[in-house]
């Protein structure tokens, strides 16, 4: 059946993650609405930089520079003990030091940070209920947060970003990303070459450059995507109960696989998707354009599958 062919990594991505655990830590950061001291720090960054940034509860918000130096400011919430800024060598590291973990519920911990780094910089920020903006940035950059939202713009190198309940948000030109959530939308714009989406219960949208190889996953929400494709590129997409849709340049040169269990499949460029069999409504469809370069597969099993021309 068409269920067995599709694939349930954002499943076991949601494993990895701990959901279970992190979840539960997330519900205990209720914010607090008491005093808060503001911060101002200034460090040199060495050209190349690694800079670490971690935030329990709150914000984070990345803005790149020209300058070879790092500056935190913002506020802390006022049960933080302290905030590390600690330079050695090529890595900084900018922490919100909090109380023990059996204090958070009732501690206020909510920390708004603003960081300047250097555009060229590789950025790791790490949150569990703090949001991450991050602007004007083109280094490398890793965001991962449990309950907080993730946004980022600018034309970074690469992005790495994982949230399990927050929304992913990525504006960039010709960035290879990769994003996992779990129960957040995912949308990418700008984004080219490698590029992976995965989510169990979100929805997955994606207006891209020039595809080389993609990924694209969900269990229960839609997919769209709309790019072009590089020469021997691979595409995949899958929901088990969403629609799939993929949009393309009527030049495109790709062999196409489409398959749906229940649902139907539409064709813009022509040839039309055959029953599996007169008991079962399944329907696969495959066809080339051009002299068939790339490799295009998509599947759904409840869902429609429906292939654009443009």
């Amino acid at each position: 059946m068409q269920s067995e062919t599709l694939s349930y990594r954002p499943l076991r991505r949601a494993q990895r993650l701990g959901l279970s655990a992190w979840l539960a830590l997330s519900v205990a950061l209720a914010p607090a609405a008491l005093a808060s001291r503001d911060v101002d720090r200034t460090v040199d960054a060495a050209p190349g930089a690694t800079i670490e940034i971690e935030n329990t509860s709150g914000s984070v918000r990345v803005r790149g520079w020209d300058k070879n130096q790092v500056r935190v400011s913002g506020t802390i919430g006022d049960d933080v003990e302290e905030l590390v800024v600690e330079s050695r060598a090529n890595h900084i590291l900018i922490e919100v030091d909090v109380p023990d973990r059996s204090g958070w519920r009732n501690r206020d911990i909510d920390s708004r940070l603003e960081v300047w780094v250097p555009r060229d910089a590789r950025v790791e920020i790490e949150t569990v209920s703090a949001s991450i903006e991050v602007d004007d940035f083109n280094g490398r950059l890793e965001a991962e947060s449990v309950s907080g939202s993730i946004q980022v713009s600018g034309s970074p190198t690469k992005v790495d970003a994982e949230s399990v309940s927050g929304s992913i948000r990525l504006k960039g030109v010709d960035t290879n990303a990769v994003a996992e959530s779990v129960s957040g939308s995912i949308r990418l714009e700008g984004v080219s070459n490698q590029v992976e989406a995965s989510t169990v219960s979100g929805s997955i949208d994606v207006r891209a450059g020039e595809i080389t190889r993609g990924e694209f996953e969900t269990v229960s929400g839609t997919v769209d995507i709309v790019c072009t494709l590089g020469r021997s590129a691979r595409l995949d997409a899958s929901s088990h109960s969403g629609n799939v849709t993929l949009e393309l340049p009527a030049s495109v040169s790709a062999s196409f696989e489409a398959s749906t269990f229940s649902g139907r499949i539409e064709n813009d460029f022509g040839p039309q998707p055959r029953s599996e069999s007169k008991w079962v409504p399944s329907k696969t469809l495959e066809f080339t354009t051009g002299s068939g370069d790339a490799e295009v597969t998509l599947e759904t099993f409840s869902g429609s599958v429906r292939i654009r021309k443009r």
